[in-house]
C-alpha cells in the first residue's frame, strides 16, 4: 500500500477525533498542524495526544506550532 494513502486516512481519522473532540470544524492552522506530519511515528504521537488530552489542552497542542513564532 502506497505511505500516502495511509498518511491522507490517519489525516482523516485524527482531524475527525480533534473536531468531535472539539465539537467544532478544525482551523487551517489546526489542520496544517496535523496535516504536515507525514511520519508513522509523529502521527502515532499526534493520535495518543489528541485522544487523551481535555478539549482545552488539544487546542492548546493543535495552536502550538504557531506560538512559537508569536512575541
Amino acid at each position: 500500500m502506497n505511505d500516502r494513502i495511509l498518511y491522507v486516512g490517519w489525516h482523516v481519522k485524527l482531524v475527525g477525533i480533534c473536531e468531535n473532540k472539539l465539537q467544532r470544524k478544525l482551523s487551517k492552522v489546526e489542520l496544517d498542524f496535523i496535516q504536515s506530519s507525514k511520519g508513522f511515528i509523529a502521527l502515532e504521537m499526534i493520535e495518543d495526544a489528541v485522544n487523551e488530552l481535555s478539549d482545552i489542552a488539544l487546542k492548546s497542542y493543535l495552536n502550538s506550532e504557531i506560538q512559537k513564532y508569536e512575541f
